[in-house]
């Protein structure tokens, strides 16, 4: 799942355009049609050689759009499109003024250019909501459901292959510490700064997520638990000596994690749960450390909450 970084409020200005794009140009076509069929002057947003710079979509494309939408693959093909149909309307123009004649297989083409960006238009604005429903606004990690479905591919995948796979819980030692001291700022500062580092220190077959609060999800697949414990581990060592600056005090970082591994006959919720149970223990244990998960682990955290 590719993230491309969207502010808030590019994302709404974004939708906007999008939606003013789709209109101003069903309304331009119109014009079009008006000026072929019933003898009304062509505007220059029609024969103007860069008219396609310069309507409202072509003035956000090309001068205030953000580079995080211009990676996204809709973008790209929509200049060529938009580009094309702007170029075709004014060519049936020019030959219109001069023979009063419009060939059948350039308005075909016009007509085909202007559902192709009504599509792709389309397509943009829900590549861009999707963003807003697939990823944490404050770290720009998948969020809690797009991790969940993630995981259920990858077991479904699992189950059909027999193979192994990692999932990790892992919690911020002493967030809520953070936030009583230097502020909820100064915490998202930290959930910051340690999603930075989860995206770009882990494989690209990795995925990680934003569970909830402090808490984040990680899944290795095809990773057997001996290797994963190695991988942890070496997590665990690097955020410790991650810091977090803020108003001008260095704030060091721990984690603790619990990790379970897939096996047959496991429904996903199982292996979250172990996860979770195995976090549990790390915590209990001292914090800044990993467990894996144990059978006797889930009798030990039922009976604690009992107690507790």
């Amino acid at each position: 799942m590719t993230r491309y970084n969207f502010s808030p409020d590019e994302i709404e200005e974004a939708l906007n355009i999008l939606k003013q794009a789709d209109q101003a140009h069903r309304a331009w076509h119109h014009s079009l049609l008006e000026g072929l069929l019933c003898d009304q002057p062509f505007s220059k947003s029609i024969t103007d050689p860069v008219s396609h710079t310069k309507c409202g979509f072509g003035c956000w494309y090309y001068t205030s759009v953000s580079d995080a939408i211009r990676v996204a693959p809709e973008f790209t093909a929509l200049e060529k499109t938009h580009k094309e149909m702007h170029d075709k309307a004014r060519t049936i123009v020019e030959r219109f003024l001069k023979t009063g004649k419009v060939k059948l297989d350039d308005y075909r083409f016009l007509s085909g250019k202007k559902d192709e960006l009504t599509l792709l238009l389309s397509n943009l604005r829900d590549s861009i909501v999707n963003q807003q429903h697939s990823f944490d606004a404050l770290t720009g990690l998948i969020n809690r459901k797009s991790i969940g479905l993630i995981l259920e591919k990858n077991h479904a995948q699992a189950i059909r292959h027999n193979a192994p796979y990692t999932l990790a819980m892992i919690d911020i030692d002493y967030f809520k510490s953070i936030n009583d001291t230097y502020g909820h700022l100064a915490g998202d500062e930290a959930l910051k700064v340690l999603s930075h580092y989860f995206s770009t220190s882990l494989r690209d077959s990795d995925s990680v997520g934003r569970y909830g609060g402090e808490e984040f999800l990680i899944l290795l697949p095809m990773t057997p638990l001996d290797i994963s414990a190695k991988i942890l581990e070496r997590i665990r060592e690097q955020v410790s000596q991650l810091v977090t600056r803020y108003e001008g005090v260095d704030i060091q970082l721990t984690i603790s994690i619990g990790f379970s591994s897939f096996e047959m006959g496991k429904a996903v919720w199982e292996v979250v749960k172990e996860a979770d149970q195995a976090l549990y223990q790390a915590k209990k244990s001292g914090r800044n450390r990993i467990e894996v998960y144990k059978d006797t682990l889930a009798v030990r955290h039922d009976s604690l909450a009992e107690a507790g």
